[in-house]
């Protein structure tokens, strides 16, 4: 055989093992394990964990076509202390105190200071579809819930681990969830939330992630209610400071009702 009989056969065999090997890399690509929910989830919590944080916030609920907004001041020091107080001219005044898993609210026009507990605690704080339960979580996911990684989506262009999140302990918010974790940043996009009768109770997203002391960090989210009809808050952070100093005392009964 002469070498131009040659050249189609040498071609068609070049081109063939282009293609074995891709295909070679695609399976090896595939076959390549995810990390554990555990891995996923403890990235997460470095992420956003920090020493203390202050910041300007402010709350928009919207409820039946009428829109609401609340404004604040917040610091926290680590998970088990929070003070919150509003300073929009409706709730002026108006303060919450979180140290570990119990919570208080300070009320200035009756100059009352109320604790929330039980059945209040699944009560949307100020009216809004983010529960006072939701604000007193402060336990890393894994301690309540057992993890499973679902699968792999995009959501708004950005590849996503979905994972699943079953509640084994009496203490857990909810039954069951799911979180989509950016693959890149760790950080939550978006969460679905389920009561055990399986009747989905609210969704979260995540709208805008801002890069903060070398992570990233969820500046701006939406909660929306599966059980209030046209029912939506966003939450938004600004004038963040982290691993600033803080006072002790500002986080005391004394304080709350000064």
């Amino acid at each position: 055989m002469n070498r131009k009989a040659l050249r189609p056969f040498c071609a068609f065999r070049a081109a063939m093992v282009l293609t074995l090997l891709a295909i070679s890399a695609f399976v090896a690509q595939a076959q390549t394990p995810w990390p554990s929910a555990e891995e996923i989830l403890r990235r997460v919590d470095e992420n956003q964990a920090f020493s203390s944080i202050e910041y300007e916030g402010r709350m928009e609920i919207r409820l039946g076509g009428k829109l609401r907004v609340k404004t604040m001041r917040a610091s926290a020091v680590g998970d088990s202390k929070a003070f919150v107080e509003f300073t929009n001219p409706e709730d002026r005044g108006v303060r919450m105190l979180k140290i570990g898993k119990e919570l208080w609210m300070y009320f200035p026009k009756e100059g009352d200071t109320v604790k929330i507990s039980g059945h209040l605690l699944k009560e949307g704080m100020m009216g809004s579809d983010f529960s006072y339960e939701d604000a007193l979580e402060a336990d890393a996911l894994l301690e309540k819930y057992s993890a499973t990684v679902l699968r792999e989506e995009e959501v708004e262009n950005r590849p996503a681990w979905v994972l699943e999140l079953k509640a084994k302990t009496p203490s857990a918010n909810y039954d069951r969830r799911l979180i989509w974790i950016d693959k890149e940043r760790y950080v939550a996009l978006q969460g679905e939330m389920y009561a055990k009768s399986g009747k989905l109770l609210k969704t979260s997203r995540t709208l805008d992630v801002v890069r903060l002391g070398g992570r990233w960090f969820p500046a701006r989210s939406e909660v929306v209610s599966a059980l209030r009809k046209d029912s939506q808050t966003v939450i938004s952070m600004s004038d963040v400071k982290l691993d600033a100093a803080i006072t002790a005392s500002r986080f005391s009964l004394a304080e709350l009702a000064k």
